[in-house]
Formats: C-alpha cells, sequence, structure tokens
C-alpha cells in the first residue's frame, strides 16, 4: 500500500509539468553537476612576463624553468591533494595592470610570478600589494623592486650586489681606476647608472663618463667614441642582452683592449650566441654558482636539456628556483594570502638546485652575485676559471 501511495504522488507531481519541462530536467541535472568547482584543491599561480618581443629568448627559459618545476611538484603530489596549475598572460600582448588584475581578481591566483623591465615589475608590484596578494620575481633585478614592500619577494640577486661585484673585481683583478659606463633606459636607466658610481667610489674607482642609449639603436659607434675620448681603462655595460652584444663587437672592433664587463645580461644564452666570438673575456654576473646546486643541479640539466632541446641556462634555473621556493611556503602555510606571505618571509635560509639562499627582512635575496668570465662562449665562475 506504501509504495503504491508514493507512486501516486510521485505521478501526480509530474502531471505538473508538460513534457518538454521533463525532458528538461536531465539537462538541469548535468549543469548542476558541472558547475561544482572539482578543482578547488588546485593551486593556481599567475605569472605575466613578455613572452613576445625583444626579450622573449631569456624569459621562454625562465618559464620553461618554472613550468619544469611544475611537473616535479604535481608529479609529487601536488599541493594539499591538489595540483599546481599556471594561469600565464604575455605582458606584451596584454597590458601587465590588466593582466595582473585579470590574475587577481578573475583567475583568483594565490600568488603571482613574473615581471622582467623595472617598469614592467613595479605596475604588477603596485597591484599585488594593494590586492594583499604576493609577488615573486625572479628575473627582474632592479634594486628598487622589493624595497618598502609587504607582499613582494625576489629570489634573484638584485643590481646592487651585482655592481658590487662587479666593481670590486674590476678594480682588484684589473686595477680599473677609470670605467666608463654605456646603459639603455629601459632596463637599467639613469638611476642604475648612478647607483654604480656610487659603488665605484668605495673600491677608489672614478667613472669617467656615461652615456644613454636610444631604444632600437644598431650603431653604438657615436656613443663609444664619446666615452673612449675620456680614455676609460674599462667599459660597464648595462643593456639588454641584445644590444650588450653589439657594443661589446662595435668596441672590440673599434680596438678598445680593455676590460669589458656587464651584469647578467651578458650571461644569457642569447647575448653569447649574438656576440660570438666578440663574449670572449666578457666578464659578467651569475645569480649562482651552477656547481653549488651540485647532482641536484646536474639532473635539472639533463632534464631540461631532454625536454626542451637545449642547455638551461641561468634564467632558467632561477625560474626553476623560484617555483620550488614558492612551493616550500604554500605546504607550510596555505590557508590564506596573508599567512602566505609571512610563510615566505620565514624562508631565511634554503637549499635549491643552485646552491643555498634565503630573504631578508624585505624579501630580498641574500644570495651574493657570482663572477663569471666567459671562455669559448661559455659563462665560467672566477672560482672555477683555473680548470678551463
Amino acid at each position: 500500500m506504501k509504495i503504491r501511495k508514493t507512486y501516486k504522488k510521485i505521478k501526480r507531481f509530474f502531471k505538473r509539468f508538460d513534457r518538454f519541462q521533463i525532458l528538461a530536467i536531465p539537462v538541469l541535472i548535468i549543469l548542476i553537476i558541472f558547475s561544482f568547482d572539482f578543482s578547488s584543491n588546485d593551486t593556481k599561480i599567475g605569472v605575466v612576463l613578455p613572452l613576445t618581443g625583444d626579450f622573449s629568448s631569456r624569459v621562454q627559459s625562465h618559464l620553461n624553468g618554472i613550468k619544469l618545476a611544475v611537473k616535479h611538484i604535481n608529479e609529487l603530489g601536488g599541493i594539499n591533494q591538489g595540483n599546481i596549475v599556471l594561469k600565464i598572460k604575455d605582458s606584451n600582448k596584454i597590458d601587465p595592470a590588466e593582466a595582473t588584475r585579470d590574475l587577481i581578481y578573475k583567475d583568483k591566483v594565490s600568488v603571482i610570478i613574473g615581471g622582467f623591465t623595472s617598469k614592467e615589475t613595479r605596475i604588477i608590484q603596485y597591484l599585488s600589494e594593494k590586492a594583499l596578494i604576493p609577488f615573486i620575481t625572479a628575473i627582474c633585478t632592479h634594486f628598487e623592486t622589493a624595497k618598502a614592500a609587504v607582499y613582494t619577494f625576489r629570489t634573484i640577486t638584485d643590481d646592487q650586489q651585482q655592481f658590487e661585484a662587479l666593481s670590486s673585481h674590476s678594480a682588484n683583478r684589473y686595477q680599473s681606476r677609470r670605467p666608463a659606463i654605456i646603459y639603455d633606459n629601459d632596463l637599467y636607466g639613469a638611476e642604475s647608472a648612478q647607483r654604480y658610481i656610487e659603488i665605484c667610489s668605495k673600491h677608489s674607482q672614478q667613472v669617467t663618463n656615461t652615456v644613454s642609449i636610444p631604444k632600437g639603436t644598431i650603431n653604438f659607434r657615436e656613443q663609444l667614441e664619446y666615452l673612449f675620448k675620456t680614455q676609460p681603462d674599462s667599459l660597464v655595460i648595462l643593456a639588454p642582452a641584445a644590444d650588450s652584444a653589439l657594443i661589446v663587437r662595435q668596441a672590440r672592433e673599434m680596438q678598445f683592449n680593455y676590460p669589458i664587463l656587464g651584469a647578467n645580461q651578458c650571461a644569457s644564452r642569447e647575448f653569447l650566441h649574438l656576440a660570438g666570438i666578440y663574449s670572449e673575456s666578457v666578464i659578467t654576473t651569475l645569480p649562482y654558482n651552477p656547481r653549488a646546486g651540485g647532482q641536484k643541479f646536474d639532473n635539472f640539466l639533463n632534464e631540461y636539456q631532454e625536454t626542451y632541446g637545449y642547455k638551461a641556462d641561468s634564467d632558467a634555473a632561477t625560474g626553476y628556483e623560484a617555483l620550488m621556493i614558492l612551493t616550500l611556503a604554500l605546504k607550510s602555510q596555505p590557508e590564506n594570502n596573508l599567512n602566505l606571505r609571512d610563510s615566505l618571509l620565514t624562508l631565511q635560509v634554503w637549499d635549491s638546485i643552485i646552491g643555498s639562499g634565503g630573504f631578508d627582512n624585505y624579501g630580498n635575496q641574500v644570495r651574493p652575485a657570482e663572477i663569471a668570465i666567459i671562455k669559448d662562449r661559455q659563462t665560467i665562475p672566477i672560482s672555477l676559471e683555473e680548470l678551463f
């Protein structure tokens, strides 16, 4: 009897609907099922980088390093039973401010990695700080980036430390006392040149002259002639990899036989390729000593080569390291952005594929810059020079 009564109730219920409404019920059920977020345990990480344009070669290596780290973390179980998912924006195709806002407010990312030029990085930093979203840069070296910021972290050695290392090395090894500086207005700018001048004075060096280069310049002879009139005993290049390569070639063709120094742009795969034989003996900085990571770094090199078909450079290694460091913080404090920020700050010592490092109280990398010399189109740390 109970079954018959229940059947009659169901029958009366469905009589209220026409056949089209009844046929729509399965569709409604499917929509409800797919409206649930079955990937809620995934950790979304935003990436804002200029993947196309002038810096695409370096940036792609950097992104490849990040992706390889994501692959490894997800294979090991991810974060809190969920995978890491990258949300990538090309800041050359989308305004960096718009890209950052989309990642924060639409994609709901937990953290943002990226920034390349100082201008782009400052935009991402401003919006991330305003939204209380941790921001990590592992490729922008401008010394002001992590200063006076709360949610901003830098895992690469900044320009301040790189300039200190270059000035000290040129003064001690080459007895350089009269360097000249050529710089661009995009990646470095007048404030970076001024900072280098200030550092030189600590090493008994007097900069003879400085000159900036307009964007798009190919022939640097005019700027170099202007610098060489003051008879410098070394040349410091603060410019993107492609520009640095042309400047080195043209300086050597003009018979400038004194030391040429450059920041980590000259350690890039792009610089070595474009400068060719003219890269020989250029002094540069590495964000790390490749031997400091031991077997872990060798494993990384081998897998990177197998995955992408070319040798990993410093940009790839710092991208991999940044994601791995972020993973440490996510695993220890995943609940919210404030906890994640505090967890990142506690990482004052770590050991990665490129050796030990850590954040200072401002979220800046404490690892010192490594000086390298280019030999046979390879960047060789000075500490290992005698082996080559």
